[in-house]
């Protein structure tokens, strides 16, 4: 097999003179750089991004196509339909919000794709491909790369390096819904005052607050009308209205599994039962994120080419759906294993062995509602990270958990979400839980 790129992160091979520089920067600008970033966590604040080079970002982009091209392939092989595919993951009727059950498998499906990579010595390992238009993070890490970027202009050593910001994620997507939804339609970007989002429960200050983000869709071509999806209605022909404007699109952020019936979420329910508008994306595209897809693939490498099979071995950790006649074995390798219920996300009811007591784990495998999956613990790369806590000016350099996000719209990769603990922290590597956010600082391969 031909040496792939590693992906590990670049802060131990940077010359000193880099780090002190980037460091220097993190202390004189942090303020700017973070400034109302979703944070749950304000203790610490980052004092740069993650670093790697251009050739790790196009390898970690290389499998999250491939992979999420295999998720449809597996799904097909399996179900023609939403319906057909609901059914063999086992998710009862009524569990996905506007789902068509006759909506057909087809590649629209994966046009806004997030993939959740740990690295394992510089290796790639997904442990989540998510399939949904509601992806979060892109304003974050598109926001956070761009601002570093800004404090960094006219710096030498940085050009000496090829210090660049992956491609606009924010600018992606908005191509992908132009070309999905079509031009000159009106698109309502519809999210729930009662999801997780920092402010999410003020729908006025988000809908100032997301209005540059509006206002660059209409640069690009989307007509962006923000606004809760408790709030919409239906005019006396069944169309729906956001305000005073009618809506020919919706592109939904929310996730359809985890809104709160409402109102303006009926009305939407009418209007896309009667067809009024189209959607970015159909509903259907939480069935694709599925963990038990993850040991379909892994079931299916006989059937598959020997480079999909590779991948699938070398960066999905093996994967099994869990049931009664796997109990024993969870027990007994307790320690290298991950529990996870299937059909939810934001890190709910998982469980990571090592960290979990053995009579947690008993508890939870015997106690668990639903379709589950056990998982290859992965022995992730640290991440060595430099934080501020704002209110003492106290500095901290920690080894932390780590997680990379690389996104693609319309197949096109552009974008990185990274997260990482605070220190002291570890676990479960996700913002509802305290974890931190930044971007990706892309440099040249040759760096002594």
């Amino acid at each position: 097999m031909t040496e792939r790129p590693s992906a590990a992160e670049l802060w131990p091979v940077l010359s000193e003179g880099v780090r002190d520089k980037l460091l220097a920067y993190g202390h004189k600008h942090w303020q700017q750089v973070y400034e109302d970033v979703a944070l749950q966590n304000q203790n610490w604040i980052p004092l740069r991004s993650p670093v790697a080079t251009r050739a790790g970002y196009d390898e970690m982009n290389r499998i999250t196509q491939r992979v999420s091209q295999l998720v449809l392939d597996a799904c097909r092989r399996r179900a023609r339909t939403a319906g057909e595919l609901r059914q063999v993951l086992q998710v009862p009727v009524g569990r996905i919000q506007l789902l068509d059950d006759t909506e057909p498998l087809t590649g629209r499906l994966i046009n806004a794709i997030r993939s959740d990579l740990l690295l394992e010595q510089g290796v790639p390992r997904m442990v989540e491909c998510n399939v949904e238009s509601a992806l979060g993070g892109v304003l974050d890490a598109d926001g956070v790369i761009k601002r570093w970027m800004d404090v960094y202009a006219g710096e030498p050593l940085f050009r000496a390096i090829g210090a660049a910001a992956p491609p606009s994620a924010i600018d992606a997507r908005y191509d992908a819904i132009r070309s999905d939804v079509g031009p000159g339609k009106v698109t309502a970007m519809l999210f729930t005052a009662g999801g997780g989002y920092p402010g999410a429960d003020r729908p006025n200050y988000m809908i100032n607050r997301l209005k540059p983000f509006a206002d660059r869709g209409r640069e690009l071509g989307v007509d962006l009308v923000v606004y809760p999806v408790e709030w919409v209605e239906q005019d006396a022909d069944g169309r729906l209205k956001a305000g005073e404007q009618t809506i020919d699109a919706v592109w939904r952020m929310f996730v359809p599994p985890f809104v709160n019936d409402s109102p303006g979420l009926q009305a939407l329910r009418l209007a896309n039962k009667a067809g009024t508008f189209r959607m970015y994306l159909p509903t259907a595209v939480w069935l694709l994120s599925n963990k038990t897809i993850f040991a379909w693939l892994w079931n299916d490498l006989d059937e598959l080419p020997d480079e999909d099979a590779e991948i699938v071995r070398a960066h999905i950790p093996r994967t099994w759906i869990y049931g009664p006649e796997l109990r024993q074995r969870a027990i007994n390798e307790r320690e290298q294993l991950v529990f996870k219920p299937t059909d939810d996300y934001g890190g709910h009811g998982v469980f990571i062995g090592p960290q979990t007591s053995p009579e947690a784990w008993a508890e939870a495998l015997d106690a668990a509602e639903g379709p589950h999956i056990i998982q290859e613990l992965i022995e992730a790369d640290p991440l060595t990270m430099q934080f501020l806590r704002p209110e003492t000016a106290e500095v901290v350099e920690a080894d932390v958990s780590y997680c990379v996000s690389t996104y693609l719209f319309d197949r096109i990769p552009a974008g990185v979400f990274t997260r990482f603990s605070p220190p002291g922290a570890g676990g479960v590597v996700n913002l509802t839980q305290g974890a931190l956010t930044g971007g990706l600082l892309l440099v040249n391969g040759e760096l002594t």
